[in-house]
C-alpha cells in the first residue's frame, strides 16, 4: 500500500510540475536546493571539501559563489528531467547542438561506441537529446526499488528509443550492445568500492574510479567518447564531446591488461575533469568523489575542516 501510495504522490506531483513555466520549476527546484543545504549541513561541508579539493587556487568567496550558482543549475536539471516526455525532435533540433554529431554518426557505422559521461549538467537531458536526434542508446543506471515506480521511471527514459540497462550485472549487457552496432553511456564520476576501483587523478587527488568502463573498452575496442550536456543560456544547451583514440593502446603488446585500463581510465577522467572546469557550477559536488583511498592512505579526505 505504502509503494502504491509513494507512485501515485510522484506521478500526481511530476503531472503539477509539468503545468509550470519551466523557469518557474528552475526557480523551484533551485530554492529547494538550497533549503537542503541549510536543513542537511553535511552536504554543503561535503561540497564546499569538494571544490577546496578541485579548485584549491581558488579563495572561499570563489567556491560559495559556485555553489550558489549550483543550486540554479541542480533545479534545472531536475526541471529538465521533469519535462523530458513532453521534449520532441523540434525542440532538440532547436536548442541542442552537438559539434560532434558528425563524428559520432561515423563512429556508429564501424561499431557501437561508448560513452564516458558523468553529472555534468542536465545529465538526464544528454541521452535523450541524442536519441531525439536518431542515436538511441543504452546507458547504465541503478533501478529503483519500487516495482511502479521503477516500471514509470525508466518509461520516461526510454521514450525516444533508449535503453536502461540495470547496473547489476551491467558489463555483460554492455559489451553485447556494444557488439550489436549501438551505443551504450556509463558514468564514471562516482565513487566506487576499491575492489571494483582503479585509482587515477581527479583533479589533482587520486579517486576510486571504475574499471568497469576501461575493460568494455578492451573487450569491444569499441570508439570512446567522453561527453557532457552544458548549459548556454536561454533554455539552449549544448553537448561537449571529445572522441578518445586508443586504437594504438589497445595494440600495445607490450602493455598488460591493468596498465591498459589504468590509461584509458586516466584519459577520459582528465577530459572529464577539463569539462568540468569549463562549467563548475554544473557538477554535482555534493557526491564524496574521494571516500575510497588507496590500500595504505587512511586519510579521511571528508573530516571536518570547513
Amino acid at each position: 500500500m505504502l509503494d502504491f501510495i509513494t507512485y501515485i504522490a510522484v506521478r500526481a506531483l511530476f503531472g503539477m510540475l509539468v503545468l509550470l513555466p519551466h523557469w518557474m520549476r528552475v526557480a523551484l527546484f533551485g530554492g529547494l536546493w538550497r533549503i537542503a543545504f541549510v536543513v542537511i549541513p553535511r552536504l554543503k561541508r561535503t561540497a564546499l571539501r569538494n571544490l577546496q579539493i578541485a579548485f584549491p587556487e581558488h579563495d572561499d568567496a570563489w567556491r560559495r559563489s559556485i555553489l550558489r550558482k549550483n543550486a540554479v543549475e541542480m533545479g534545472r536539471l531536475l526541471a529538465d528531467t521533469v519535462r523530458l516526455s513532453t521534449l520532441d525532435a523540434a525542440w532538440a533540433s532547436e536548442h541542442v547542438q552537438i559539434p560532434m554529431l558528425k563524428q559520432y554518426s561515423e563512429a556508429l557505422t564501424k561499431s557501437g561506441v561508448l560513452i564516458a559521461t558523468g553529472h555534468l549538467g542536465s545529465f538526464e537531458l544528454l541521452g535523450h537529446a541524442i536519441g531525439l536526434q536518431g542515436y538511441p542508446l543504452s546507458a547504465v543506471a541503478r533501478r529503483f526499488k519500487s516495482a511502479r515506480l521503477d516500471s514509470w521511471w525508466q518509461g520516461l527514459r526510454e521514450a525516444r528509443g533508449n535503453t536502461i540497462i540495470d547496473r547489476n550485472g551491467a558489463f555483460r549487457e554492455v559489451v553485447k550492445t556494444i557488439s550489436s552496432g549501438r551505443s551504450a553511456a556509463l558514468l564514471i564520476d562516482q565513487n566506487v568500492k576499491i575492489n571494483h576501483a582503479v585509482f587515477v587523478d581527479w583533479f589533482s587527488m587520486p579517486a576510486a574510479t571504475t574499471r568497469a568502463f576501461a575493460l568494455a573498452a578492451l573487450k569491444t575496442r569499441a570508439p570512446v567518447f567522453v561527453a557532457a550536456m552544458i548549459y548556454c543560456g536561454s533554455d539552449r544547451y549544448r553537448v561537449e564531446a571529445v572522441e578518445c583514440d586508443f586504437e594504438a593502446l589497445y595494440d600495445d603488446h607490450g602493455l598488460s591488461d591493468d596498465e591498459k585500463i589504468l590509461r584509458i581510465t586516466r584519459e577520459f577522467s582528465r577530459l572529464y575533469c577539463e569539462m568540468i572546469r569549463q562549467f563548475p557550477e554544473g557538477w554535482f559536488w555534493i557526491h564524496r568523489r574521494w571516500k575510497t583511498r588507496p590500500e595504505g592512505e587512511g586519510e579521511n579526505v571528508y573530516r571536518r575542516q570547513i
